[in-house]
């Protein structure tokens, strides 16, 4: 016989499967829906620095960037967001209730963060953006996306052990993963193609993570410009990140984040793959990395290991 536990989860999932299927039913996503919001959307493979991007465009003046809200790249899910938004899950279903679509529902929930945070304009960070760039693009005919690249081989060594967090019974709590790398790169080549496939697009913007490392200033000076933002050296200063009424900071996901930029993650790879796992990484991604012009072989697989992983 299952335990109450079982049931309770039984419970809330199918009670969690009836909310969407109802959402879908009255055209949630609606494709005609359009936003007259000139949003921006960060996305890219996960643990490829969108965060970072994020407290960077945190700190200016006019830009207010909370939480992952994963509104747009999965199915709609309250008791996924409001965690991190400090709202109450109730809340959210009967604010979605309100709306006739996601589009809507979204430029409420962001005019009311914006002014809470007492911003001009609204950003929004999650790394599955990338997989539904041409449908924000299409929502909102005004928004931009910035596309964040990274090495895969260092994207990896951090993929392999996030998430370090989870949402059980509404409350954020810590998890331990160890993925394999074959899986770990096989996201990395999707999540970048899909952002490649829009690398032209005139609102679409794509940037390196060793970019902003080498040259932080040129880096986000070519966002401001692209964003039609003045820039401001604030956005340089970690201690200009401002404090939220969200939970602006993933603390267990990313403990680091409010960091300085640091060229330490920079060739990870070299400490902390073994060889069986650079043969794996190069099965699966090798041909990206010299596409993106990280390597102009395979040759790098056989480099010795660097001491102090």
């Amino acid at each position: 016989m299952p335990g109450r536990l079982d049931i309770a989860w039984w419970l809330k999932r199918k009670r969690r499967e009836a909310y969407q299927r109802s959402l879908m039913a009255r055209g949630w996503y609606d494709p005609h829906a359009r936003s007259e919001a000139d949003a921006i959307f960060i996305g890219g493979c996960g643990r490829s620095g969108t965060t970072l991007f994020k407290q960077l465009l945190n700190r200016h003046s006019r830009l207010a960037c909370g939480p992952e809200t994963s509104l747009y790249g999965l199915p709609f899910n309250p008791a996924n967001i409001g965690p991190y938004w400090d709202i109450p899950v109730r809340e959210l279903e009967r604010r979605a209730r309100a709306h006739r679509n996601l589009i809507t529902f979204a430029d409420e929930f962001y005019e009311e963060f914006l002014r809470v945070e007492g911003k001009k304009r609204w950003a929004d960070k999650t790394p599955n953006n990338v997989r539904v760039v041409m449908k924000l693009l299409t929502w909102y005919p005004r928004g931009r996306f910035i596309h964040v690249i990274r090495d895969g081989r260092d994207t990896v060594c951090s993929l392999r052990h996030h998430p370090k967090e989870k949402v059980v019974n509404g409350r954020i709590v810590p998890v331990k993963v160890n993925n394999p790398i074959a899986k770990c790169a096989q996201r990395w080549v999707d999540d970048t193609s899909d952002g490649l496939a829009l690398r032209s697009h005139p609102r679409c913007l794509e940037v390196r993570y060793e970019e902003l490392v080498a040259e932080p200033e040129q880096c986000v000076r070519r966002v401001c410009d692209f964003l039609g933002e003045p820039y401001e050296p604030a956005m340089l200063e970690p201690s200009a990140t401002p404090k939220s009424s969200a939970r602006t900071a993933q603390v267990l996901n990313n403990p680091n984040a409010d960091n300085r930029i640091s060229p330490q993650s920079v060739g990870r790879w070299r400490k902390e793959l073994s060889p069986d796992e650079r043969r794996e990484f190069v099965s699966v991604a090798g041909e990206l990395l010299i596409a993106l012009g990280y390597v102009t072989d395979h040759s790098w697989m056989h480099e010795p290991m660097e001491p102090g992983a």
